[in-house]
């Protein structure tokens, strides 16, 4: 389901954040960013994304406790998650979340972008 909202990426490395939001945003999406798992949380919520984009390491709140910290909040548990990660094999806990290896594609980005979120300036 297509929902309204900013994409978020979560990644401790400011280029690649900043890198996705500004591939993002060229395409018509809103973005925000967040530098770990706990400057995410306390972001999603003052905003609702329609997609989180997540590295698994990171330093203070890693990636596998943000998804299960989402998964247990009634609040944040059906936002659509897109794990990036330099390994092949996440770990299987997180089985059932969309995958993409790093270095990320922009085709790969925009694919689960459009997958999963609608921004409101698009005409879907």
């Amino acid at each position: 389901m297509k929902t309204k909202g900013p994409i978020m990426v979560v990644d401790d490395d400011d280029n690649v954040r900043r890198m996705m939001c500004v591939m993002l945003e060229a395409e018509g999406y809103s973005a925000i960013g967040a530098r770990d798992g706990l400057d995410a949380l306390e972001r999603m919520r003052e905003v609702s994304p329609s997609l989180v984009f997540v590295d698994l390491m990171m330093p203070r709140m890693d990636g596998e406790h943000l998804i299960h910290s989402m998964r247990a909040d009634a609040a944040l548990s059906r936002i659509p998650i897109a794990i990036m990660s330099g390994q092949t094999h996440a770990p299987t806990t997180l089985a059932g979340e969309t995958r993409l290896v790093k270095p990320v594609e922009l085709d790969d980005v925009l694919s689960v972008a459009g997958r999963y979120s609608q921004d409101p300036l698009r005409e879907d």
